[in-house]
């Protein structure tokens, strides 16, 4: 069976491109991750760094696509849960992925 993103974590300084809806949701940066992943994804949790855990996390409702720089890029639309996650997934840089 194969196995999808439902996790991705995000190292995003100081709500860097955050935007706060006012209405319980946020709206993330831009982010380079692929299709499968953007469609997959159930949780996102944004990170100072990767040693502390989450400031902003939630349910993934909606997501767009933004050109950034001449490049297809993820906008999440997350709906804010108040449950700080530990960093998820593995390698380097600034993004995590938790496969389920």
């Amino acid at each position: 069976m194969a196995r999808h993103v439902v996790e991705m974590h995000f190292v995003c300084r100081d709500d860097l491109n955050v935007t706060d809806l006012g209405d319980g949701t946020f709206e993330t940066g831009v982010w380079a991750v692929s299709a499968e992943a953007a469609f997959s994804v159930r949780t996102v949790a944004l990170h100072q760094d990767k040693a502390t855990p989450s400031y902003r996390q939630g349910r993934v409702i909606g997501r767009t696509t933004q050109l950034y720089q001449g490049k297809l890029r993820y906008v999440f639309r997350v709906r804010e849960d108040g449950r700080p996650r530990v960093w998820g997934g593995g390698g380097s840089g600034e993004k995590g992925y938790v496969y389920g």
